[in-house]
């Protein structure tokens, strides 16, 4: 089961977790949020046509607690699940990545899973942390790899922007970048990595991306024809 397997992944990294708290408050370093752990609905996501995993940047605010217990690792994905994949929310991160879901798997119903590739945010406002909390993660609690070898996606879509690329980049080291028909690299890429399934993308974050909705669309529909050739 895929949420068993992600919980004993998480309880397995209680030390490693730890230790990341123990280095920040020795540094005094108190303005970050999270870890954000998914929850997966899993006849919903295994059913689906395409198995999807997007990922944003970092979450505006998050879990704020020590979470170095199985007791607050269940609060803390129990938090995701209550969230519902934006189902209260209408900023743009959310209605681009339930459209993109509904026009590839032709429906949209928590059948896919949101991730973030930094686990940890500013707390204080919208952002990444602080380089140090960013480090620690790399160095203490990076769950990436395995994370996509339970939920083992077809498609991922990296709704992160050409500024985030180094932070995929320290997540899975091997990951090459591709250009993608028309687009300029700062615009969309193919990735490449032996952790990550064949159809896995990146584009502008919704935010930036709305500005200019028309590239945006054309970038969007550029993808989800990729995914649907099979190529």
């Amino acid at each position: 089961m895929i949420n068993e397997q992600l919980f004993n992944l998480y309880a397995s990294r209680i030390q490693g977790i730890n230790a990341l708290y123990a280095d920040l408050d020795v540094k005094d370093i108190k303005d970050y949020a999270g870890p954000l752990l998914p929850y997966c609905w899993e006849q919903k996501y295994l059913e689906s046509k395409y198995r999807l995993v997007i990922f944003g940047q970092e979450t505006n605010g998050w879990y704020c607690d020590y979470m170095n217990s199985e007791e607050e690792i269940r609060k803390n994905v129990g938090m995701y699940k209550d969230f519902r994949l934006g189902a209260d929310y209408n900023s743009l991160f959310w209605q681009y990545a339930h459209r993109f879901n509904m026009e590839l798997n032709g429906i949209d119903d928590l059948n896919f899973v949101w991730m973030n590739v930094n686990k940890f945010g500013s707390d204080s406002g919208v952002g990444k942390p602080e380089q140090a909390v960013l480090d620690d993660e790399v160095k203490y609690y990076n769950l990436l790899v395995e994370e996509l070898a339970i939920l083992k996606p077809d498609v991922c879509l990296f709704l992160t922007g050409p500024n985030y690329d180094q932070d995929i980049a320290r997540k899975l080291p091997d990951v090459e970048f591709h250009s993608l028909g028309e687009f300029g690299e700062r615009e969309a890429v193919r990735l490449s990595s032996r952790y990550l399934p064949r159809h896995s993308y990146r584009t502008y974050h919704p935010g930036y991306g709305n500005r200019i909705s028309e590239t945006y669309q054309r970038i969007l529909n550029a993808i989800l024809s990729d995914c649907k050739s099979g190529k």
